[in-house]
């Protein structure tokens, strides 16, 4: 029997739209009739969140955010629009990424670690780091540097360049079984 899934777009004063939501949630019972609830990500999954009812609780509510149901080409087309997004590399309001090699006793060839970095609309920085078999992930790498938790330098790369030794890494992993 197909699974039978229920779609909802989580929306906020700054994304109103059910088109355009901040986030895409959807929900479905299993066969022993547990309900799950899952949001899709900027990795390309649904995985199980709690997105929902945080976002119907009153506070959440007193700042304008809303649940709306919505069918499922309008969640195809939002899963679409964000498959899009990471194709293109760049964050989710069009800003460009920048890359950096960590290197801590290693070289620019095979690094520490590779992030992804970002100025976001407040004029904060974000950054991502590359996990070989998981992907980008949330990282606090230079942070924990200038706290002198970690060691070493980042040096700039270009996207070309983070690609290869990211292929190389999965190689190698692939290769590791």
């Amino acid at each position: 029997m197909a699974q039978q899934y229920e779609y909802f777009a989580i929306l906020t004063p700054d994304r109103p739209s059910p088109e355009d939501p901040l986030v895409m949630c959807r929900r479905w019972v299993d066969d022993d009739g547990q309900v799950h609830e899952e949001v899709f990500t900027s990795q390309l999954v649904w995985v199980p969140s709690t997105a929902m009812r945080s976002a119907t609780t009153s506070d959440a509510a007193a700042h304008g955010v809303e649940v709306r149901r919505v069918d499922e080409e309008r969640a195809a087309r939002f899963q679409d629009s964000v498959r899009d997004w990471v194709r293109r590399d760049e964050t989710w309001d069009g800003r460009p990424y920048s890359y950096l090699a960590w290197l801590d006793g290693s070289t620019v060839d095979d690094p520490t670690g590779v992030l992804r970095t970002w100025t976001t609309e407040q004029g904060g920085e974000q950054e991502q780091r590359y996990l070989p078999g998981t992907g980008w992930r949330d990282s606090y790498i230079r942070e924990d540097w200038h706290r002198g938790r970690q060691d070493g330098r980042f040096d700039p790369i270009d996207k070309a360049t983070a690609e290869e030794i990211i292929e190389r890494w999965e190689q190698r992993r692939a290769e590791q079984g």
